[in-house]
Parts: structure tokens; C-alpha cells; sequence
């Protein structure tokens, strides 16, 4: 809520019981000291025996006790039936209820999204009601997303909202160059899933981030690992093993319940091992890319890795579990008069400032993309996307 001066807030209310009070106690005591006075002007020059005055003025006091404390349990019962519930008008927001769908695992396209509940804004701390709304989602979880964030100059916070799934995207300048977060809470872990062109592993099919996010109705999608672009790391998709080749490579999986596991170069160097690992961990499907920059909450140094780079000033992406269920995707990318590269640890410990619990490097440079509602969201590498093999995605489970 926004700030309001003193005499903008809205003032205490008097108590009623305190209003019957006045109007019943006060009339009484001047009728009652009236009363009294007469009676002494009376007894000017007619003095009498205290003994013979004594209990007329008992009777007055006790009479006036009994009157007043008549009123007063009146006036309190009056006043307690009016608080009662079935007298106070209703002022309580209902609570939205949590709602929890499985998207079949053979589905190609997840349901559509729900239009109106988009939205956008250029103004963070107007969204403290998004927050209000979206608790039912978190389960306790805080959000990295706060209503006092400071936006890369002449963006805006997208946002996307039903009973499944909350996601919000927004620009912030670190280090130079612009980040572009988006941050994920779903209800159920099929609502996290992998998408490659084509529809099928192997294909040689390519398309922009953008467009599978929208042929597959994702509410948010990230370019992926491009894992038909080189044969490295290992490959799980929908529980079956594709590709080994992890001599060197730090892979990603992400289990049946939507967790993130990571393995490094040398853990997994056959397919018989690869397999086991798979069945041991109810993995779902993996990213092959790497490498891995955060791992229970602590940053992982590197000084060599086979593929991104990792020395040199690079455009960047990353995976990022945050919770139950609960994720960032992370890009930083050169945009107008931020022009900074990042090399990897550069990158890791911005992404450590995020709290999250584990990070992944995901392809970066003209690859590294985020859409919200089939749009591109971050500034790509030479301004125009790649056409890559795959994306990760977010997804409704309702539909519009």
C-alpha cells in the first residue's frame, strides 16, 4: 500500500459501549447530584441526628447502585449483540484454494493459459497485492521477487497468475550488464517440463525460444542445452536415457518431483551406469550443458570446463531451484548502455545473492532466452534469437 500522511489515515473508532455509557451515566449523575443539593438547601438551619440521616442516604446511594448497574448490563448487552458475527458485515477476502492437476506425460501441448491473467506494470511496489494473492501458492516459501526492486530503466514486471502456477519477470542491472529473472511456483512437478523441436529426440528440427514456447502454450520457457548442437553430457528425456558422454560434463537432472540432482564430469561414463542413476533418483528428464554453479547453497569454482567459456565475458543462463517446486531462470545479456560480459564465477556469485539452493548453467550467448506468453522477455546476443533444439518450460495445468 502506498504511503498515506498522518491525517490521510483513517481515524479509531469511538466504542459504542463507551457512547451508551455517556448517554446513560451522565444523565443519572446529574439528576442524582440535583437531587442531593436540593436536599441539603432543605436542611440549611435544620440540623438533624446523623443516627436518623444515615440510612435515607443509604437508600439514595443504594437505589442509584442498583439503577446504574441495571443500565449498564443493558448497555453491554445491547452492545454484544451487535458484534455478533451474524451483525458484522463480512470484510474478509476469501482465501483462493490450491488446485493440483498432473499434465499427462505424453502431452505435447499443455493446456492454454487463461489471458486475463497476464499483466504488467511498471511500478514493483504497486504488486504487494500480486504477493497477497499468489500465498496460497508459495507454501511459506519467500519469494526472491520484492515490491521494492529497482527496474532496469524502461522495463516492466510481467506477471502471470491462476490456480496453479504463479510467475513473475523482471529486469535488474548487476555487474554491468542486464539480468532478466523469472521467478516460477508450481503446484505439481508435471507442470515443469522439456520441450524439444520437433517433438521428438533427435529431430533435426530448429526453432526460436519464442516459438515453442508458444506452439507448447508455456506461461514461461527458457532456451534449453541445445543438446543436438554438440555430443556432450548426458542426455534423460521422458525416464529413458538418450546420450552419455560424461567424462567431462556436470549434468542436470530434474526428478519426478521436480527437483534438481547434478553429477559431475567422470560420475556417469556409461550407459549401464547412466541408467541406474535414472531408476535410483525417479529422474524425469536432464540438461546437458553445465556447469554447475551453485550446489546446496554454495558456489562451485571453476577454473576449466569443455563447453561456454567460462573464463571469458559471455552472455549468460542459468536454472535455479529455489524451494519445492519453486525456481528461477537467470540471464544476464548485453543491452543498451550495459554493455559488460560476465565470465562464470562472475556469474555464480551474483546468482548465490538469489539464495537459491542449486544453479545450473544453461546455453548462454545468442542462445540464452526467456519468454513470457510466447514473447521474448531479455535482450538476446546481436538482438535476434537462435534457432536451438529444445527449451524447459512452465506450464498451467487449468487452462483457459
Amino acid at each position: 500500500m502506498a504511503y498515506q500522511p498522518k491525517f490521510a489515515r483513517k481515524k479509531d473508532r469511538v466504542s459504542p459501549f463507551f457512547v451508551l455509557l455517556g448517554v446513560i451515566v451522565v444523565p443519572i449523575s446529574l439528576a442524582l447530584t440535583a437531587v442531593l443539593l436540593g436536599k441539603m438547601v432543605q436542611s440549611v438551619g435544620h440540623p438533624k441526628a446523623a443516627a436518623q440521616t444515615a440510612p435515607a442516604d443509604m437508600t439514595i446511594m443504594e437505589q442509584f447502585d442498583g439503577f446504574v448497574s441495571a443500565k449498564m448490563d443493558a448497555a453491554r448487552d445491547t452492545l454484544t449483540a451487535a458484534q455478533t458475527p451474524e451483525n458484522v458485515p463480512e470484510t474478509t477476502v476469501p482465501v483462493r484454494e490450491k488446485v493440483i492437476i498432473e499434465i499427462p506425460d505424453d502431452a505435447q501441448v499443455a493446456p492454454e493459459p487463461n489471458p486475463d491473467c497476464y499483466g504488467q506494470t511498471d511500478d514493483p511496489s504497486s504488486l504487494q497485492w500480486l504477493l497477497d494473492e499468489a500465498a496460497f501458492l508459495l507454501d511459506g516459501q519467500e519469494l526472491y521477487f520484492s515490491t521494492d526492486v529497482e527496474l532496469f530503466e524502461g522495463s516492466l514486471v510481467n506477471y502471470y497468475l491462476d490456480d496453479t502456477i504463479f510467475a513473475i519477470t523482471w529486469k535488474e542491472v548487476h555487474d554491468g550488464s542486464v539480468y532478466t529473472f523469472s521467478e516460477v511456483k508450481v503446484n505439481h512437478p508435471s507442470q515443469f517440463r522439456r520441450h524439444l523441436a520437433g517433438g521428438e529426440y533427435g529431430s533435426a528440427t530448429q526453432f526460436y525460444t519464442s516459438e515453442m514456447a508458444e506452439s507448447v502454450n508455456a506461461v514461461v520457457a527458457s532456451s534449453g542445452d541445445f543438446y543436438n548442437f554438440r555430443n556432450f553430457g548426458i542426455i534423460v528425456y521422458q525416464g529413458q536415457v538418450r546420450k552419455v558422454e560424461g567424462t567431462y560434463a556436470e549434468t542436470c537432472y530434474i526428478d519426478r518431483n521436480g527437483d534438481l540432482h547434478f553429477t559431475y564430469g567422470g560420475d556417469i561414463t556409461t550407459t549401464a551406469a547412466a541408467k541406474e542413476y535414472v531408476a535410483e533418483n525417479d529422474i524425469w528428464f536432464s540438461l546437458g550443458f553445465g556447469p554447475v554453479l551453485i550446489d546446496n547453497y554454495e558456489v562451485i569454482d571453476h577454473t576449466w570446463y569443455g563447453v561456454g567459456e567460462i573464463t571469458e565475458g559471455y552472455a549468460r543462463a542459468a536454472l535455479c531451484q529455489m524451494g519445492t517446486r519453486h525456481y528461477l531462470i537467470v540471464t544476464a545479456n548485453h543491452e543498451e548502455d550495459y554493455p559488460s560480459a560476465l565470465n562464470i564465477h562472475q556469474f555464480a556469485e551474483r546468482i548465490a545473492l538469489t539464495g537459491c539452493q542449486k544453479a545450473y548453467t544453461l546455453d548462454g550467448g545468442q542462445t540464452a532466452a526467456i519468454a513470457l506468453d510466447g514473447k521474448l522477455v531479455n535482450r538476446v546476443l546481436y538482438g535476434q534469437q537462435r534457432s536451438i533444439s529444445d527449451i524447459i518450460y512452465f506450464a498451467t495445468s487449468v487452462g483457459g
